[in-house]
């Protein structure tokens, strides 16, 4: 397991670790670790953002567009705040940072609750199995675009490939091949989020409140699902890995529970992780998002700003996508082919082309 061995076994020479590493399952899964910093100082990693971070796009899928469904695993605290989180923070400015990543705004749903079976479970025999059987029966549906965080009651504790939850990592998003099940999707996305009290407390984020501290990860393991969804069934540097740093990790790896504020949709301010801007060169909390007014016409695509500068006639004589335009009801595509003027479906193979008239705020 590439990124078990590189942040964890090597690192922190736990030999249960490298036996798990080359364990076969049924369906082949890995994950991706959030250490805690107490973690990353004693194996030597550094806890700020290096200057030299970048993250490399390997080809591998993103969630284009995230679809969030909530599980509360027994009496999970927090769980009406976290629908709310999920559902302001997708459509905020903080999430407008994954734009550079191809990664765009979604949505959420309220969370379902599942009793809990053990209060201490470990991911390839009890977790994995556990997501499985929700696809067996129905509760879930995956697509290409869902992402299942686990929020988890306390007392609960989880392990990993021999580490452990609240001792070496705050929370961790892996992924599941589930093509044999016939679900309709290759794979399976998901979280594993463990009560941010207790001995996570003061481990996981600087805030005094838990609840922020939990808001803090969260956010962590969305940006870094969404923008490197199949790290989970990578086993070199390489695809399906898609945005990743050879040296640091992924979005939020590189700026490890340096924490913010944004705006959620809802208007309500929420505690982040920053996450690593390319564009920037550094760790930030919120990103710049593409506005158009579009008005459609027989022939062309009109294009005008809210600054002086005079509206953008684009002729329909290239075959590149303008922009994908998040709105309250749902994300428009300017397309200036040769008789369609506006689609509705995000294909990844289309190119963001951004040209006179169009403007950053």
């Amino acid at each position: 397991m590439l990124f078990q061995a590189v942040f964890v076994a090597a690192a922190l020479a736990i030999p249960a670790l490298s036996a798990a590493v080359e364990r076969e399952n049924a369906f082949p899964s890995k994950v991706h670790l959030q250490l805690m910093n107490i973690a990353k100082k004693n194996i030597g990693l550094q806890v700020d953002a290096p200057v030299s971070a970048h993250l490399t796009n390997y080809g591998g899928p993103v969630i284009t567009n995230v679809e969030v469904h909530p599980i509360f695993y027994g009496a999970a605290n927090y769980q009406s705040q976290l629908n709310s989180f999920y559902k302001g923070v997708v459509q905020s400015s903080w999430y407008d940072i994954l734009a550079q990543y191809n990664v765009y705004r979604g949505s959420a749903v309220n969370g379902i609750p599942v009793s809990a079976a053990k209060n201490s479970l470990d991911d390839a025999n009890d977790i994995q199995p556990f997501l499985i059987n929700l696809v067996k029966t129905g509760q879930i549906q995956p697509n290409a675009n869902t992402y299942f965080p686990i929020h988890f009651a306390p007392g609960i504790s989880i392990t990993q490939g021999g580490s452990a939850s609240c001792q070496v990592f705050c929370a961790y998003h892996g992924t599941i091949d589930i093509s044999s099940l016939g679900a309709g999707t290759q794979y399976l996305y998901y979280g594993v989020m463990p009560d941010q009290g207790g001995s996570c407390a003061g481990g996981c984020g600087s805030n005094p409140s838990t609840v922020n501290n939990l808001f803090s990860v969260s956010s962590h393991e969305l940006a870094e699902a969404a923008t490197d969804a199949a790290v989970g069934v990578a086993t070199n540097v390489g695809s399906p890995l898609a945005w990743y740093d050879q040296t640091n990790g992924e979005i939020g790896d590189i700026c490890n529970a340096q924490q913010g504020t944004t705006v959620g949709g809802d208007g309500v301010t929420y505690v982040i992780q920053t996450q690593w801007s390319n564009s920037a060169n550094a760790c930030v909390a919120s990103g710049s998002k593409l506005t158009v007014t579009t008005a459609k016409s027989s022939s062309t695509v009109k294009s005008s700003t809210t600054s002086a500068r005079a509206s953008t006639t684009v002729a329909p004589k290239c075959n590149h996508i303008l922009v994908p335009l998040p709105c309250a009801s749902k994300t428009h595509i300017a397309a200036p082919t040769s008789g369609t003027a506006f689609g509705d479906l995000v294909r990844a193979d289309w190119v963001l082309d951004v040209g006179a008239g169009w403007v950053l705020e």
